[in-house]
C-alpha cells in the first residue's frame, strides 16, 4: 500500500471510514454519561472519526423526550470536552442523538428502546452493527441483561 503523500503524519485519525453504527447507552443521564462518556463521543466527532451514519440511542430513567436529553448532552460534552468546542460538529452530532426513557425492570421499555433501535438501523444504514454500553450500578446489570 503506498502511503498518501498528503496525509500529516502526526494525524492520528483511522486511515479508513468507519461503518455505520450506533451505541445504544444505558444510564445516559448519570455522572459516568455526562462526565466522560458524552464528551468522549463528542470528542470523536470533533476529530472526525465517528462514520457518517452514527446514532446514539440513551436509556434512563428520566421522563425526557429527545430536546430534554440533547440538551443534557449538549451542556455535558461542552463542560468537559477535551477538543475545543465547535457548535457546527455538536448540530451535526446532536441530529442523530436518540433518548428511550424507561425503568431497567420495564419489558415495555426495553420493546420501546429495541423498536427504536430499528429505527435507526434503517435509516442510518447500520444493518445490527450496535454497541452496548453499561453505564448503570454493578447491582443493575444483572437486570438490564
Amino acid at each position: 500500500m503506498i502511503p498518501n503523500p498528503l496525509r500529516d503524519p502526526r494525524d492520528r485519525r483511522l486511515p479508513r471510514v468507519p461503518e455505520p453504527c450506533a451505541l445504544v447507552v444505558f444510564g445516559i443521564t448519570g455522572d459516568l454519561a455526562r462526565k466522560k462518556l458524552l464528551p468522549a463521543v463528542y470528542d470523536l466527532a470533533n476529530r472526525g472519526l465517528l462514520p457518517t451514519n452514527f446514532a446514539l440511542l440513551g436509556f434512563a430513567r428520566r421522563d425526557w423526550g429527545d430536546t430534554e436529553f440533547a440538551e443534557l448532552a449538549r451542556d455535558a460534552a461542552r463542560e468537559h470536552a477535551r477538543t475545543p468546542w465547535r457548535e457546527e460538529v455538536w448540530e451535526q452530532l446532536a441530529a442523530d442523538i436518540t433518548f428511550v426513557p424507561g425503568s431497567f425492570d420495564d419489558d415495555d421499555a426495553f420493546d420501546h428502546m429495541a423498536a427504536t433501535l430499528g429505527e435507526l438501523e434503517g435509516g442510518h444504514g447500520i444493518g445490527g452493527n450496535a454497541a452496548f454500553y453499561l453505564s448503570i450500578p454493578p447491582a443493575m446489570v444483572p437486570t438490564v441483561l
